[in-house]
């Protein structure tokens, strides 16, 4: 039995990775798990409440670091890695690409990047993703995305401008640490477009 194929896709709020990580389980076999960050688990979930909220101080960077970490290391050993082992693939909107793009470039801590990588090699395992689909879309195109939603609580959403910029070059500078498997598509296209773009990428992993 091949193990199955771990694919995340993530980018700044307003990207539409959550849109497009359903449209991407809708196209793939039945038993792909689809799942997300922070949360996937019942501990995770309650992580998730503590992050997005107002709960942990925004300035507790290290604080955050190490719960979004909390929750991935659960999230992986409870939910990524049985299905991965069984064959089934796995989709997951946010990842640990969102970690570095968010804690480390958002909010300028460059001193937490060797442990980032240390704790991505810990947590993770051989058990890394296929491949990493970043959107990549214009700060002012995503909060414009962002303020037609139904009103949610996120904290790092409702950031100023040159942060969400900051973000985004957070990615880009993960895509390109992490190499051939990390893919940045252009999201300031129809839904279709990215649609057809991110199973083209999909695709080939799971061939």
């Amino acid at each position: 039995m091949r193990k199955g194929r771990f694919i995340v896709i993530d980018g700044i709020g307003g990207c539409g990775k959550s849109t497009h990580a359903k449209l991407l389980h809708a196209r793939m076999k039945k038993g792909t798990v689809l799942t997300h960050e922070p949360g996937g688990t019942p501990l995770g979930e309650k992580i998730r409440k503590l992050l997005l909220g107002d709960i942990i101080p925004t300035t507790d960077v290290a604080t955050q670091f190490f719960l979004f970490w909390t929750a991935r290391a659960e999230h992986m050993r409870e939910r990524i890695v049985p299905a991965l082992r069984e064959g089934r693939d796995v989709i997951c909107d946010r990842f640990d690409s969102s970690t570095f793009a968010f804690q480390i470039v958002g909010e300028k801590h460059p001193e937490l990047e060797k442990l980032f990588w240390e704790a991505r090699k810990a947590v993770l395992g051989k058990f890394e993703p296929d491949a990493y689909i970043v959107l990549d879309i214009p700060v002012l195109a995503a909060e414009k995305r962002r303020a037609g939603r139904k009103p949610q609580k996120d904290r790092f959403d409702e950031k100023d401008r040159a942060y969400q910029a900051r973000v985004q070059s957070g990615f880009k500078k993960f895509a390109k640490v992490i190499g051939p498997s990390a893919h940045v598509v252009n999201s300031n296209r129809t839904k279709e477009e990215v649609d057809a773009d991110v199973w083209n990428i999909a695709r080939k992993i799971l061939q």
